[in-house]
């Protein structure tokens, strides 16, 4: 949305998502940080390099591991934050081959990031959301077995979510990190990307803080019921010109994959579990 109304490009910490016409990640600032961020579109005709205002740049931060336990998505702030200016990307070796080099890292963070904007999105659709991502990832790797046992479906997910819950169940038992929520959390699906959602908000909560620097928090809905004074109000954070019209907002979609007692308990998790400024921002989602 931003790049279309602008006509500026955006930028991304994950190099290898777009590269310019060698092939190579391109990098916005070349000189004073090759590591990134990168420009997402590099050869979009149709967009120009931003001269002024702020550059919105994509990361994913840390904790947000897919199929995994908790010694693997556990996070301190001072981890989550390090990833936060972590990306990839892609250059060429001495035989003049294109290489992928993870652990890219911003040069001179603190001079580099002056705003974040912060997205939320309802919890119950965004755990289905990453069910519909590792069915995605399955089907290009044509895992027909996988696509067989976890249809694209409410019981597909469910069944995907059982599955997981007996897998990592054992590790959730031993880990301190479960001690005040795991009796009632257990039973809920997908109840590890419930956790990895709290902690993922509470360490972005305390990064913005530490950072000092302005934020802008969005919630996902806000586009579908007032699309016009949140793009308007992004554009003004990022100091940006509204010159084009807007690509049409597709409204994600919801689903209602989660019965009364397990939404219960998510709330439950949530509210054991969650820093000052993630329930004040998510509560909202467990009122009927």
């Amino acid at each position: 949305m931003v790049r279309t109304v602008t006509g500026k490009n955006t930028a991304s910490n994950y190099g290898k998502e777009n590269c310019g016409e060698d092939g190579t990640s391109v990098p916005v600032f070349p000189e004073e940080s090759p590591w990134g961020p990168f420009y997402s579109n590099p050869l979009s005709p149709n967009l120009s390099r931003p001269t002024s205002g702020f550059i919105l740049t994509k990361t994913h931060c840390g904790g947000r591991c897919n199929q995994c336990g908790p010694n693997s998505y556990v996070e301190s702030s001072h981890t989550f934050s390090h990833r936060c200016f972590e990306g990839d990307r892609i250059i060429k070796d001495a035989n003049n081959q294109l290489v992928k080099v993870p652990g890219s890292y911003y040069n001179n963070k603190d001079a580099l990031v002056a705003k974040v904007v912060h997205l939320i999105r309802n919890p119950f659709d965004n755990v289905v959301s990453r069910f519909h991502l590792s069915y995605k990832e399955m089907f290009k790797k044509n895992e027909t077995d996988w696509l067989v046992k976890y249809t694209k479906s409410r019981e597909g997910f469910r069944s995907f979510c059982k599955d997981q819950s007996k897998r990592y169940r054992r590790d959730e038992q031993k880990s301190k990190f479960y001690t005040y929520v795991f009796d009632f959390a257990k039973d809920v699906p997908c109840h590890a990307d419930f956790f990895r959602f709290v902690q993922w908000h509470n360490l972005a909560f305390i990064t913005t803080a530490e950072l000092g620097i302005p934020t802008m928090i969005i919630h996902y809905e806000n586009y579908t019921y007032s699309f016009n004074q949140t793009k308007d109000m992004l554009l003004d954070f990022l100091d940006q010109e509204d010159k084009y019209e807007p690509p049409l907002f597709l409204t994600g979609k919801t689903y209602d994959y989660f019965d009364k007692k397990e939404k219960t308990a998510v709330a439950r998790m949530f509210n054991k579990l969650a820093h000052k400024k993630t329930w004040e921002r998510t509560r909202h989602y467990f009122e009927e």
